[in-house]
């Protein structure tokens, strides 16, 4: 009998813990956050480009495109646009170059972060520097998503951006939070995104039933529509970045279905792969 009577006492002690703590969350309130990035007609059309010839076709179609940047850090830091996706091909190459060569320090670590930008311009030439996109478009709105979660990337890519004048159209995302939280550290009125661990979180307390009392420190809620083929996103989030008065982009979107779901959710952003896929979905 005791360890029933503790045990629906634990039980009440938790819900009424839980109730006060949707109750504190619920009433925190959001002013809306006013940016000049902003500025202009939503939904905002975001593709992802690595090259300024892709840049240069997205812009000359759709000159108020925003461009979506994968931004790497070298060795040398030196801060340059290229997808994770090319990663394996270039570890691969100078692989098969060390076995070409044994005697000589080619391959010098797994990842493309530890290679100086001479050794990653040998394997992809084309490869461009963050800067020369903000140069090329000098009206032109950016999100550059911080990819290496290396030794002073936060500070690397401040000085780069600082060259540019980045501060009206720059939005910083990074799926790494620590990045996030480093680079708003030393730049506090730039424009930030939302990184994997704020998205766990919010899924993490919306199965507990304290959404409400998620913290998060970006401005726009960025967010793919799955994650490790699980949702990523559900109504109570959507729901809970509304009261939060935070603009929503997603993406990728790659179907009628994702874009469905996108226009469900009255998005104020759509991010795709390519810039003819935005188009087929949006026109």
């Amino acid at each position: 009998m005791r360890i029933i009577i503790i045990t629906v006492f634990t039980f009440l002690t938790l819900g009424v813990l839980v109730l006060m703590a949707r109750i504190w969350g619920l009433s925190q309130t959001f002013p809306v956050y006013q940016h000049a990035f902003f500025g202009g007609a939503e939904p905002i059309l975001i593709v992802k480009t690595e090259t300024l010839t892709e840049a240069q076709e997205a812009v000359k179609v759709r000159p108020d495109v925003v461009l979506w940047l994968d931004v790497r850090v070298s060795k040398d830091r030196v801060a340059f646009v290229l997808p994770s996706s090319n990663d394996n091909e270039f570890i691969q190459k100078k692989q098969e170059e060390q076995a070409k060569r044994p005697t000589e320090p080619i391959f010098t670590g797994g990842k493309i972060a530890e290679y100086d930008w001479r050794k990653i311009r040998e394997v992809f030439p084309q490869t461009p520097l963050l800067t020369a996109f903000y140069k090329e478009f000098p009206t032109t709105r950016f999100i550059i998503n911080i990819i290496d979660n290396t030794n002073e990337v936060h500070r690397t890519v401040v000085t780069e951006l600082e060259k540019v004048q980045p501060d009206n159209r720059t939005l910083v995302q990074s799926d790494t939070l620590v990045i996030l939280t480093a680079i708003k550290e030393l730049k506090p009125t730039w424009l930030y995104g939302t990184s994997l661990p704020d998205i766990m979180r919010l899924l993490t307390f919306d199965s507990l039933y304290i959404l409400p009392t998620t913290q998060l420190m970006g401005d726009v809620f960025i967010a793919p529509l799955t994650h490790r083929k699980r949702p990523a996103i559900n109504d109570e989030i959507i729901e809970e970045m509304r009261r939060r008065n935070r603009r929503i982009y997603l993406g990728p979107l790659n179907n009628e279905e994702d874009f469905a779901l996108a226009r469900k959710y009255k998005a104020e952003g759509y991010i795709a792969d390519d810039l003819s896929t935005l188009l087929k979905f949006t026109e």
